[in-house]
């Protein structure tokens, strides 16, 4: 644990600055898409550059995090990526088709994929990870919720949104997320970082079996990411009752966010990860078998587990086996391979099973999860005695 009380104001600031990331992910994942129909993408080159442009934050997430643990310093990486984020959207202003907008959205996701592992690194160095994360983390899920309610709001005053309103939208978001930055604590490691830290972290086998479980649990989400909303309309579901079921899977990740401290206490990192992979193998039974709103309530209910368990067992699992000086690249480790890598593959392959299968690709969501619980599996006997 490397949690300090001497900061003040430490929770709120690490609070504020959940908040004001999540104002930006709750207009742009629902909105963007619009942006870029609106910009004259297909559905096809839509796909592509959302799938893509995740993958990539794979390739510069854990040089950032290398950056930040070298300099023993992370807030200072942490408000020049905010910045360049920024400075990056602006260009979407004078960008339009397929290659020049990919061009751009690249850079984007190259400098916005080091802003949350950054913030992580800061929040586990200043909050304890038993106690304190889960209830500083869970004003980013509120945030969202406000965010994705007060964008659409916003939205459905035009018949057709213009491009320009929802990156408007997005780049005061940005705003507010580099005000969120600028007020983080600058905590450090306080111990060297070894001299390859990639190498160094990816060398621990508990590491990397925790990677390839987080990766299978969150990529098992792909599906239903991108096709959720269009199966359910074509099933007869309005939006209202749509927008329903997405916000309850929200709030039942804030309760459980809220309860952090007899969880982790109770449960472990590694039972943690072990529900979040058990979880996802019911719920994406669910959505294959049926679309009757009390059971999709039900399901979507599990989001507290698929993704709020998943999420704090890795983060608590960090907090206690990396070191200090290697927190960064852990932290941006972690967010390549499972939001990056896991997540947009498995973007990219939605898009074809769902084409070819229907309902029916949530089976293939159903079994990943299965291989994330094997992996949590293999991690479980060495687990116990650190947790014990």
């Amino acid at each position: 644990m490397r949690a300090s009380a001497s900061i003040p104001y430490a929770a709120p600031r690490i609070s504020a600055f959940y908040a004001a990331y999540f104002l930006v992910a709750g207009v742009a994942l629902p909105f963007w898409p619009l942006f870029l129909q609106a910009r004259g993408l297909s559905v096809t080159e839509i796909g592509l550059t959302l799938g893509l442009t995740m993958m990539l934050r794979a390739a510069a997430g854990p040089f950032i995090g290398r950056f930040a643990d070298r300099r023993d310093s992370t807030r200072g990486p942490l408000v020049a990526c905010a910045l360049t984020v920024l400075l990056v959207a602006v260009a979407f202003y004078w960008t339009w088709g397929f290659w020049p907008i990919f061009v751009v959205s690249t850079v984007f996701t190259l400098v916005y994929a080091g802003v949350l592992p950054l913030g992580e690194t800061i929040a586990l160095r200043t909050v304890s990870a038993e106690s304190g994360y889960g209830r500083v983390r869970l004003w980013g899920s509120v945030s969202y919720l406000v965010a994705a309610a007060v964008g659409g709001a916003v939205l459905e005053i035009d018949a057709v949104p213009s491009a320009n309103l929802i990156l408007t939208m997005i780049l005061a978001t940005i705003v507010v997320m580099i005000a969120g930055s600028l007020a983080m604590p600058d905590k450090r490691g306080g111990s060297a970082p070894p001299t390859a830290p990639i190498l160094s972290v990816l060398r621990e086998r508990q590491f990397r079996l925790m990677v390839y479980a987080t990766t299978a649990i969150h990529g098992a989400h792909a599906v239903f990411y991108g096709f959720s909303t269009l199966h359910w309309l074509a099933a007869g579901l309005s939006e209202w009752v749509i927008g329903l079921l997405w916000a309850g899977g929200v709030v039942a990740e804030v309760i459980l966010f809220a309860c952090n401290p007899p969880l982790v206490r109770r449960i472990g990192p590694t039972g943690l990860l072990g529900i979040g992979a058990a979880a996802g193998v019911v719920r994406w039974a669910v959505l294959a078998l049926t679309t009757e709103v009390w059971a999709l309530a039900l399901a979507q209910c599990l989001h507290a587990f698929t993704f709020g368990a998943m999420h704090l067992g890795a983060m608590v699992f960090i907090a206690r086996t990396v070191p200090a000086g290697s927190s960064n690249t852990a932290q941006a480790l972690f967010a390549a391979t499972t939001n990056g890598l896991g997540l947009g593959t498995g973007l990219l392959l939605a898009g074809v099973l769902y084409a070819a299968w229907g309902a029916d690709a949530y089976w293939v969501c159903a079994a990943v999860s299965g291989l994330g619980f094997i992996a949590v599996l293999a991690m479980r006997r060495p687990a116990r005695k650190a947790e014990a």
